[in-house]
C-alpha cells in the first residue's frame, strides 16, 4: 500500500518538474516527399513508337507525413517556374503529349513531383522521355445525313472526325465548295459540331452559300462563294490534327436547283394517275395568275400493311427534320400539297412545316378522306378531328352523281362544282370546335343488301381552315368533279333542272387558294 503511494508521489513531482521548465530538444526538420512512375522507363523495339495519346501513371511517399496531390510537366522542366507546372490529386491520366506541327515523330519529357501536407515538394522528381508519333484524323460522313440527290436552297450534311491518337489532339474541321485549290477555299469551321447547313443566296448575281453550325442551324459567319445554280455542286471536308497532319478528303455531289417562285407544289399523288392530276392543278394555278412555282415530286415509296409510307426520299431524312427540312419549306412563303392517300407523306407534316408557319407560311392541301384512326399523324397536322367512321352492317357513304357541293353560309358567291359520278369513296371528317367549315357534300348511306339510301345526318364537311386560317384541306380528289373533259356538262351559268353544271374548278382555287391563303407568285 505504501509502496504504491511513493510510485505515485514520485510521478507526480516529475509532472510538476517537467511543467515548471519545459521539454529539452530539437524539432525534426520536414522530410520532402519522394515520386516514382509506375513504369521505369519507356522500351519500344528499334523504329517503334508510342501514339501520342498515352496513359501515364505514378505514386508518392512522404516518410514523415502524407502526400497530398501531385504537379506534372510537359517538356524540359529545369528553367520553369511553379507556376508552369499542373497540379493533380490522381494518380494516373491519359494525355495527349504534344509534337510540333508539321512534324510526324517527337520524344516527349514528362515530370511528375509529388507535395506532401507540408507544401513540400520533391525536389529530385523523376522524368520519362516517351518516343511518339503522330496518326492522321480521319472524317466520314454520317448514315443518312447527306442531301438528297436534288435540293433547292438548303442543303445539310452530317460527318465524324477522329483521330486515333485522341480527340483533344483534333484541331479543325475544314470544308470547301466546288473549289479546293484556290486561296481561302477552304472554310475552318473548328470543333463541336457534326452537321453543317448550306443556305444558298441565290436572289444575286454571284451565288454564294453561308455555313451554319449544328442542329441548332447557328450562322457561322463563314461564306462559300462558289455555288453551281441549276448543275452539279461537290461539298469537301476534311480534318487536321494539332500537328498538322491533314486527313483524308470526303466529297459528296448534288444537284442545286434555283428557287423561281413563292410558290412550293408538292406531289405526293402515288400511281399513274400522278402527272394527270399534276397537270390538272397546275392550269388551275395558272388560270389564276400563278404560272410558276417550284416542284419537287415525292410521290415515291406505298403504305403498306396500314401504315404510312415511309418518307420520301425527295427530302432530307427524317431524322434531319430539324433543322433542315424545317428550314428547306420555310424557304416558301405558300405551298400547294396533293396526294391520293392520307396516309401518305402528309402524315409527316407536323414535323417538318413549323418553321414554314412560323414565318407566315400558307398551306392547300388536297387528297382524298379516307378512313384512318384518329391518332394517325396526318389528323394531328389537318384541321379536322377525324374522318368520320364508317357505317356499320356493311353499309357506306354515298354521293349521289350531280349533287353539289354546299358552301358555307360566310362564302360569298361560291363557286358550283358539281360530282360527275356516284362516289362511294369519300367519307365526311369531323371538325374541331375551333375548325372553319368551308364545303359540305350530300352524304347518304347506302345499304346494298336492300339497295336503299338515306340522308347522313352526322357531320357532313368535305373542305376546312384551321383557327389561324393559314392551311385549307379539301378531301376530294378534282377529278371527281364535272368539267368538259370528263363529262357531258353544261357551263354552270346556263345550267338549267337537270342538267349536270361544269364544275367552276378555277373559281374554287381563286377562293381557297387566292383569296383565303393569299398565294402570290
Amino acid at each position: 500500500m505504501y509502496k504504491y503511494a511513493a510510485v505515485i508521489l514520485i510521478f507526480s513531482f516529475a509532472v510538476f518538474v517537467s511543467c515548471e521548465s519545459g521539454l529539452d530538444g530539437n524539432l525534426n526538420e520536414n522530410m520532402p516527399p519522394s515520386t516514382s512512375f509506375t513504369v521505369n522507363e519507356i522500351n519500344l523495339p528499334e523504329g517503334e513508337r508510342l501514339v501520342s495519346q498515352v496513359n501515364i501513371s505514378w505514386w508518392g511517399d512522404d516518410p514523415d507525413g502524407y502526400v497530398v496531390g501531385f504537379e506534372f510537366y510537359i517538356g524540359d522542366p529545369t528553367d520553369v517556374s511553379d507556376e508552369d507546372w499542373e497540379f493533380t490529386t490522381r494518380n494516373d491520366s491519359t494525355f495527349v503529349l504534344p509534337i510540333e506541327e508539321g512534324q510526324q515523330d517527337a520524344d516527349v519529357q514528362f515530370t511528375v513531383r509529388a507535395i506532401d501536407n507540408d507544401d513540400a515538394r520533391d525536389p529530385d522528381p523523376p522524368s520519362l522521355i516517351f518516343p511518339i508519333t503522330n496518326s492522321p484524323p480521319s472524317v466520314s460522313f454520317n448514315s443518312f445525313e447527306t442531301p438528297p440527290d436534288t435540293t433547292y436552297r438548303i442543303s445539310s450534311f452530317g460527318f465524324t472526325a477522329s483521330d486515333p491518337d485522341g480527340e483533344e489532339n483534333l484541331n479543325r474541321v475544314e470544308v470547301a465548295l466546288n473549289d479546293t485549290t484556290s486561296e481561302n477555299a477552304w472554310k475552318d469551321i473548328g470543333l463541336g459540331f457534326s452537321l453543317i447547313t448550306l443556305r444558298i443566296d441565290d436572289t444575286v448575281a454571284d451565288p454564294e452559300a453561308e455555313i451554319l453550325l449544328g442542329r441548332s442551324a447557328s450562322p457561322s459567319g463563314l461564306i462559300l462563294e462558289t455555288v453551281n445554280l441549276n448543275d452539279d455542286n461537290e461539298l469537301f471536308i476534311r480534318a487536321i490534327d494539332n500537328a498538322g497532319a491533314i486527313s483524308n478528303v470526303i466529297s459528296y455531289e448534288w444537284f442545286v436547283k434555283q428557287q423561281t417562285s413563292r410558290v412550293l407544289f408538292l406531289n405526293d399523288f402515288q400511281g399513274s394517275a400522278g402527272p394527270s392530276r399534276v397537270q390538272l392543278h397546275a392550269d388551275l394555278l395558272a388560270a389564276n395568275g400563278i404560272t410558276e412555282f417550284d416542284y419537287i415530286d415525292i410521290s415515291d415509296g406505298n403504305p403498306t400493311g396500314g401504315r404510312r409510307v415511309l418518307l420520301s426520299q425527295a427530302l432530307p431524312d427524317r431524322s434531319l427534320s430539324n433543322p433542315t427540312t424545317n428550314l428547306m419549306l420555310a424557304e416558301w412563303d405558300h405551298i400547294y400539297w396533293i396526294s391520293n392517300d392520307l396516309r401518305r407523306n402528309i402524315g409527316y407534316a407536323l414535323e417538318i412545316t413549323s418553321e414554314f408557319f412560323e414565318q407566315g407560311g400558307t398551306m392547300f392541301v388536297t387528297m382524298p378522306t379516307t378512313f384512318i384512326a384518329s391518332d394517325e399523324p396526318s389528323i394531328q397536322f389537318l384541321p379536322f378531328e377525324r374522318v368520320v367512321p364508317r357505317p356499320t352492317d356493311n353499309r357506306r357513304f354515298e354521293i349521289a352523281s350531280g349533287s353539289t357541293l354546299t358552301p358555307d353560309i360566310g362564302i360569298d358567291d361560291p363557286p358550283v362544282i358539281s360530282f360527275r359520278r356516284r362516289q362511294q369513296t369519300y367519307p365526311p371528317i369531323e371538325p374541331f370546335a375551333e375548325s372553319l367549315p368551308l364545303f359540305e357534300a350530300d352524304f347518304d348511306i347506302f345499304d346494298p343488301f336492300t339497295n336503299t339510301r338515306e340522308p347522313f345526318d352526322g357531320s357532313r364537311l368535305v373542305g376546312a381552315t384551321d383557327p389561324d386560317e393559314n392551311l385549307i384541306f379539301f378531301g376530294i380528289d378534282f377529278n371527281e368533279f364535272s368539267t368538259p373533259d370528263n363529262s357531258a356538262c353544261i357551263p354552270a351559268a346556263e345550267a338549267g333542272d337537270g342538267d349536270l353544271p361544269c364544275s367552276e374548278l378555277d373559281r374554287l382555287i381563286e377562293l381557297l387558294v387566292i383569296d383565303l391563303l393569299g398565294f402570290q407568285q
